[in-house]
């Protein structure tokens, strides 16, 4: 089905009546192959496999409290209110499907399906349009026969899902598949694979490619499992000689990390996965590592293999890195423990670290519960207040969308406040909110809030002070947080802005008569009073917007450009300075068709970007500025110019002075 069939036509008609939506999960689903089916099978055939779909389909659709917006041969269009509902509505279909199609010789059902979170415009009628549903519509035509795509929206909202003892039990997943090409869209987005996999001591019997529990299959995935934690765990020590924050190693390094605990669990459930498809899943991380290690005693051909197959994971830019000898590995080298017979017989570098013995527990809630705060950390306030709501929020199950949203909710300063003084605003409060942050370490960093606080005592005891700085720079240098400070704050903003939105130093409000320049009458982080200035001369509202910033280590300020009632669009020019030097150390982020849809953010250029068709592309424009270095204080200027339609660039004017008008 394609955006024309939900409510986009090239044709002229009537603006239909609109109204905004809460939060919306849109889902879409279609018959893969339906076309080929009817050519080779017939009409008649292919008539039944609809009728059969329609059933499986509108069954699961009701059952997780879905409306069917409109179907159109194959395809189904269904809006969610509740964000695990379609998700749990797409496993449903899929395990229905298969056992379905297990229990049958003849033709069989091959169903496709995408799904989107956002606002998006919801018609008179009941139709849904805007960017969510375009998406959603172009992600269920990249699924695969049998397969359950999700936008990255999707993701953070729906988080860590466990399916009831009812519907057969199991743990959600979400596997990175890579940033997607996808028609419609300027940029490439990120999706993931929802798989599912078995609790302890349960089976998903409608699924045929599960394996079964006996105890030569749990002991070949435990060997396969430690296999590939040895290999995840080198990979993850590697760095790249000349560049500490190279994009492409840290795109691989952010996948290894996920599947390293993808794999943990299934090594301490004993099942949920093949020993063969783990094997198969690391196959590249060991290519990777061959190239690093054997570059200089490989064969044309084995060179040639390799490098394709590192080249369509992980991209040409790593691949060169590796093939210069640029890349390499902190760690201490050790042998590889032997093959175990189980394993495939495909050449493997020799000297892969295993990992550890897997250690059995009850469950995976007992295996993710963080250990409970140490009483010889309660005088670090900081640590203490981040780490107790870190340990009772990870746990819980909500997802870290809706916490994020909610903590921006009650502080929407927090991230403008460095961690360790967090502790002397709102009587310690805002520091628990920096459990987003220890969360974004430990995902980068898997197991290292377990180990982080001994570590720090054994260094330097128990006294608070040595202590606190001695945790702040484990989190910094071991958790990575130097290295991935802008990714976090890339993550906040693509769930928190343009709702519930963060506290911003200063804003421009556009309209067709008057611009509206928003400021605060002090400099205090947090300061709710603001200052309304309301320009209404050419020159005045042409004019450069200078914001002189100054940034404490490991924080971030934000800006925004908004569209009132604007009949013209307008052009949003932006360039950040730092001593009077270019720099890139801001994401801009678009928020497009009054918040039905979004750009992700990107870094501001050194030479400065221009973001066009404010008004009629963009509601608004969001700077997050932010400081990664952990120790420096550094001062940014940030410069904003809302250019008028058909007008020069004006002349400076009296509010063009650094920080805005005061």
């Amino acid at each position: 089905m394609n955006e024309n069939a939900h409510g986009e036509s090239s044709g002229p008609r009537a603006t239909p009546e609109v109204s905004m939506a809460d939060t919306i999960t849109i889902f879409f689903s279609d018959i893969r192959g339906f076309t080929d089916t009817t050519e080779e099978l017939g009409d008649e055939v292919a008539n039944e496999l609809v009728r059969e779909q329609d059933f499986i389909v509108r069954s699961h659709i009701e059952a997780y409290g879905g409306d069917v917006v409109k179907t159109q041969g194959d395809s189904f269009m269904v809006a969610f209110k509740a964000t695990r509902g379609a998700i749990l509505c797409a496993i449903g279909i899929q395990k229905s499907v298969a056992e379905k199609n297990s229990n049958q010789a003849g033709p069989r059902i091959a169903i496709g399906i995408g799904i989107n979170t956002g606002e998006p415009i919801r018609q008179k009628d009941g139709d849904y349009i805007g960017g969510t549903v375009n998406l959603a519509a172009r992600i269920c035509a990249a699924a695969g026969p049998g397969q359950i795509l999700v936008a990255e929206s999707t993701r953070y909202v729906a988080g860590r899902i466990e399916l009831r003892r009812s519907d057969g039990g199991g743990v959600v997943e979400y596997v990175d598949r890579g940033l997607h090409p996808l028609k419609g869209f300027p940029e490439p987005k990120r999706l993931f694979e929802v798989t599912w996999h078995p609790t302890p001591g349960e089976q998903l019997a409608t699924d045929p490619a599960l394996p079964s529990a006996d105890e030569t299959q749990i002991a070949a995935l435990k060997a396969a499992v430690q296999r590939a934690i040895g290999v995840l765990t080198r990979v993850l020590a590697i760095t790249h000689m000349d560049d500490p924050g190279f994009p492409s190693l840290l795109e691989c390094q952010e996948k290894a990390s996920q599947l390293r605990v993808r794999f943990s669990r299934a090594g301490i459930e004993g099942r949920g996965l093949a020993a063969q498809n783990v094997l198969e899943e690391i196959q590249p991380y060991e290519d990777l590592l061959t190239l690093m290690h054997e570059r200089d005693t490989l064969t044309d051909e084995r060179w040639a293999q390799l490098d394709a197959a590192v080249v369509r994971v992980f991209g040409r830019t790593l691949m060169n890195s590796a093939a210069r000898g640029r890349l390499s590995i902190t760690m201490a080298e050790k042998p590889a423990a032997a093959p175990s017979p189980s394993e495939s017989t495909k050449e493997r570098p020799k000297e892969l670290e295993p990992a550890p013995a897997v250690t059995a527990r009850s469950s995976v809630p007992n295996a993710l519960a963080p250990p409970p705060l140490d009483e010889r950390a309660i005088n670090v306030r900081w640590w203490a207040a981040g780490y107790a709501a870190w340990s009772q929020w990870k746990p819980s199950g909500l997802a870290w969308a809706h916490a994020l949203r909610a903590e921006i909710g009650r502080f929407p300063y927090l991230l403008s406040v460095h961690i360790r003084t967090a502790e002397d605003h709102d009587e310690g409060q805002l520091a628990g909110g920096y459990f987003l942050l220890l969360e974004h370490v430990e995902n980068v960093c898997p197991g290292f809030m377990r180990t982080v606080f001994d570590r720090a005592v054994a260094d330097v005891g128990v006294d608070p002070g040595p202590l606190g700085r001695k945790l702040y720079e484990l989190l910094v240098d071991d958790g990575r947080l130097r290295e991935t400070y802008a990714s976090f704050v890339r993550d906040v903003i693509q769930v928190a802005v343009p709702t519930p939105g963060m506290w911003a130093d200063a804003g421009i409000v556009e309209h067709d008569d008057s611009t509206t320049l928003v400021t605060h009458s002090t400099r205090a982080v947090g300061d709710a009073q603001e200052d309304l200035v309301q320009l209404t001369e050419p020159q005045d509202r042409g004019a450069e917007r200078r914001f002189l910033v100054t940034l404490e280590p490991m924080t971030t300020r934000f800006f925004y450009a908004k569209s009132g009632k604007l009949k013209t669009p307008r052009e949003v020019d932006i360039r950040l300075t730092s001593a009077d030097a270019p720099s890139d150390r801001a994401w801009y982020l678009s928020v497009r068709d009054s918040l039905s849809g979004r750009s992700d953010p990107k870094l501001i250029p050194t030479a400065g970007v221009t973001i066009p068709n404010l008004g009629r592309d963009s509601f608004g424009v969001w700077v997050a500025v932010f400081n990664a270095d952990p120790v420096e204080v550094v001062t940014y200027e940030l410069t904003m110019t809302v250019k008028q339609p058909r007008q020069q660039t004006a002349g400076r004017s009296m509010f063009a002075r650094p920080g805005g008008p005061r």
